[in-house]
């Protein structure tokens, strides 16, 4: 039962702790062991390896144990909840699909109730997010959430991974206020006992958020941690995504041959890990958008092919949708106009029925050269269908808009009076990094990073870093 509590709050390392003691303590029992004892360690072992591992293979094995103890008459809404993640791990949508759905206020179920109503419904919503049904995603990730916090509270991984979901979902329509607080509140939780997949996903939108509003020193702080992160953990997949975002960041500030060597960094984790196909496919978009942006878009255009082709073949229609942008400004940087045209209407179109808005707030200069082309063209001229003109309007806007500065006076003020390097100490502090990190990460000395933390209790007239924290994200600072 601790090892299902665990489970359920998604405390994989405390999860596969105490299976492996249940498991010794089966392998040295005298007595004999009741068949159902066996086969409970065995469901457990099952889920964990759903939830936690990325390999084909393993999550099949897993899944085996679980349809067999699903046909002998397990009917829980939980071992229903499990299959289905499995099934979409392993991108088998017609399995997927075809799990019943049992009533989650099961009596005989209490104990794993999280796992159906919680963690279940957290991974639908990501489903639904591929799936380019993002108004459904954002209320099943945001009722997950809800119901996290009610039963397990803020610091519980569980919380955490609905959190930064509902993150993403919030970014990608465009609502970007106070998503900052609410994934630095969520990483805590993360980095101590929490799983790679939520890590990466707070991480990213993290590091998107501050490229929008033009802090890359911030970005890139963001992302070094994730490296750590990763590092510590053994995470690799999340190591190299973290170093494609890097990769892009990088790209956008004309830094080329760094770019170029944080490929290498991925190429050199994909020879250890040739099985890897996340690792394998962050390392072919590296690849692609060094070359785009190294005068290459044409061989840059063909890998950018093929990751979309397989995006496709799995499934992932968001993906695809964001891939097919990227596609679009390749083409339309190495010369072919009417390709890119084409390729970026119909992405146009879609992103338009589904709610998809960021993804083309943020795309490259070429994309926004041509939206801003098609806007403004006479209804004659114009190759934009006519109803998809406010959208495009709107993101126009969005690119366009100016930093404007909306906080209420104080924040004005503490606004004003911060320095440059005092805000990227107080969001690394919001990050819960120690001063020590906070001055390796910063490149500068421990000493000077407690004189600035001093100033900013001071400026925010606060005694502790928990509250400074809490003060800066309520003042929308963070």
């Amino acid at each position: 039962m601790r090892a299902w509590r665990s489970l359920i709050e998604l405390r994989i390392d405390d999860a596969s702790a105490t299976v492996a003691q249940c498991e010794g303590e089966l392998a040295r029992a005298d007595a004999p062991i009741a068949p159902r004892s066996r086969e409970f360690v065995e469901v457990l072992r099952a889920v964990l390896f759903v939830l936690k591992s990325h390999d084909g293979s393993t999550v099949r094995a897993a899944l085996a144990v679980l349809e067999s103890r699903h046909r002998s008459g397990g009917k829980s809404p939980a071992l229903a909840a499990a299959l289905r993640i499995g099934y979409w791990k392993v991108r088998d949508f017609d399995r997927y699909y075809a799990v019943p759905r049992f009533k989650h206020a099961v009596p005989s179920h209490r104990g794993t109730h999280g796992l159906a109503t919680i963690i279940g419904p957290t991974f639908e919503a990501i489903v639904e997010a591929e799936q380019l049904r993002l108004a459904v995603a954002a209320r099943l990730a945001s009722s997950a959430h809800e119901r996290a916090l009610i039963r397990f509270g803020k610091r519980s991984p569980v919380t955490a991974r609905a959190a930064v979901v509902l993150a993403e979902l919030l970014y990608e329509e465009g609502r970007c206020a106070g998503l900052d607080a609410l994934v630095m509140e969520s990483l805590t939780a993360v980095r101590t006992s929490g799983d790679d997949e939520s890590a990466l996903r707070g991480y990213r939108v993290l590091a998107r958020l501050a490229a929008r509003r033009g802090d890359t020193e911030f970005a890139f702080l963001i992302l070094k941690e994730a490296e750590f992160l990763a590092a510590a953990r053994d995470w690799t997949g999340m190591m190299a995504e973290s170093l494609m975002l890097r990769t892009e960041l990088l790209l956008k500030e004309g830094r080329t041959r760094d770019a170029e060597i944080c490929t290498e960094h991925i190429e050199t984790l994909a020879r250890d890990l040739s099985s890897d196909d996340t690792l394998h496919a962050s390392l072919a978009l590296a690849r692609a958008q060094v070359l785009v942006a190294t005068g290459d878009a044409r061989r840059g255009a063909t890998i950018l092919r093929q990751l979309q082709a397989s995006s496709c073949g799995k499934r992932n229609n968001y993906w695809a949708l964001r891939l097919s942008v990227q596609l679009a400004d390749a083409l339309l940087g190495c010369g072919d106009q009417a390709e890119g045209r084409a390729m970026l209407v119909q992405a146009l179109q879609v992103g338009a029925r589904a709610g998809v808005y960021q993804t083309f707030v943020d795309a490259g200069a070429h994309v926004a050269e041509l939206l801003l082309s098609l806007h403004d063209a006479t209804p004659q001229d114009s190759r934009l269908p006519p109803e998809l003109r406010p959208y495009v309007g709107s993101i126009l806007a969005d690119r366009a808009q100016q930093r404007t500065l909306t906080l209420p006076t104080r924040a004005s003020r503490v606004t004003e009076s911060l320095s440059p390097r005092e805000h990227s100490v107080l969001r690394a502090m919001g990050c819960g990094l120690s001063n020590k990190r906070i001055a390796q990460e910063l490149q500068i000395a421990p000493e000077t990073v407690k004189t600035h933390v001093k100033g900013i209790f001071i400026k925010l007239a606060v005694q502790t870093r928990a509250h400074a924290v809490s003060t800066a994200g309520a003042l929308g600072l963070l």
